[in-house]
């Protein structure tokens, strides 16, 4: 999606002469992604990213008023919020909204700000199916063409009350006017393109102390007595509980034990665990003792952790081929780091 939208603005300035200046929506977590790939993929294209404090946002919108000062700003849902009497001002050529799932509940006030914003056209994104709610999918029809809904037939018998059963032929009249304005990607048209998928799973059976600490607590009185009352949120803190213990035992009661993790919080050195020493010496991921000449081949790893990101950041230390990008990581440390794993000599 991001690779098709970069393409329709450089179409726009190229072809049609239309050079912005465009917004681009998106969540925090997105806003240096959508950066990078503009870089990259469209250079000609000026970039602003809005981001930053109150006084650093200040000085990024006293440039606004210039011509050609920007083609493209990117923002996050949150500082259209906080902005949102700057945004309004601007008129925009194209407002494009990434994660459009974030704007299904038309009564939320962000939705209201981002329709009530300045725009020639509208372009949402999303990854969910568009027919999970037919209140979330009025709200997105509406954000995209506001008096469709209003001017035809079809919709407002539809949406006059969407708790009641439709029939198949109201459906597919809607798909017909729909279609047009919907463009959508199914995994039989680029399954082809993809890269073979290869899935290697390593099963790792429970520790001594693990199989202990998981007995004792599901056999524990107050264990069987939130199950047996059945209290759907008690149950999951319980499942969250052997979740824990399943994936280190620390987790869930921590003490000085022997433990292949290196855990400073507690001042115990443990040695690295085998498949780890595995990874960092006999294969060809990190490379140590190399000269600036040399030419090797180094792979990258990604990780995705969650609640043992810190023991095993704490095992592989060590070593100085790592970057971590976490929910709390800033932008600007976000930038770095993902730059240094983009680049091919890192």
């Amino acid at each position: 999606k991001t690779i098709q939208t970069i393409a329709l603005l450089a179409h726009l300035a190229c072809a049609k002469g239309v050079w912005g200046p465009h917004l681009i929506v998106v969540p925090t977590s997105l806003m240096l992604s959508w950066e990078l790939e503009l870089k990259q993929w469209c250079p000609g294209l000026k970039i602003l990213n809005y981001y930053g404090s109150v006084k650093e946002r200040q000085l990024k919108r006293r440039a606004w008023t210039k011509s050609n000062a920007f083609h493209v700003c990117i923002t996050s849902y949150r500082l259209i919020l906080q902005d949102a009497i700057s945004f309004k001002r601007k008129k925009w050529k194209y407002l494009i909204l990434d994660e459009a799932q974030n704007v299904k509940l038309f009564q939320s006030k962000c939705w209201q700000t981002l329709l009530n914003l300045s725009s020639q056209r509208r372009l949402i994104l999303t990854n969910k199916p568009l027919g999970n709610s037919l209140i979330e999918f009025k709200s997105l029809v509406q954000f995209l063409m506001p008096n469709l809904i209003s001017s035809h037939e079809g919709f407002r018998q539809l949406f006059s009350n969407p708790s009641t059963e439709t029939n198949d032929s109201l459906i597919k009249r809607l798909d017909t006017i729909i279609r047009p304005f919907v463009l959508r990607r199914l995994k039989t048209n680029v399954d082809k393109q993809m890269p073979q998928e290869h899935e290697h799973i390593v099963m790792c059976n429970l520790s001594k102390r693990q199989r202990q600490l998981y007995n004792d607590f599901i056999q524990c009185k107050s264990t069987r007595a939130i199950i047996q009352q059945g209290n759907l949120v008690s149950v999951i803190n319980i499942l969250m509980q052997l979740r824990k213990i399943c994936n280190h035992p620390d987790l869930f009661e921590s003490r000085p034990i022997i433990s292949p993790f290196v855990f400073q919080k507690y001042l115990i050195q443990y040695e690295i665990p085998k498949f780890i020493a595995d990874i960092d010496f006999k294969n060809p991921y990190v490379v140590h003792n190399v000269e600036p000449n040399d030419t090797f081949l180094c792979y990258r790893i990604q990780l995705n952790l969650q609640l043992t990101k810190d023991m095993f950041m704490n095992t592989i230390t060590r070593s100085a081929y790592q970057q971590r990008i976490q929910l709390t990581t800033s932008i600007i440390d976000r930038y770095r780091n993902s730059t240094i794993w983009n680049q091919t000599t890192s």
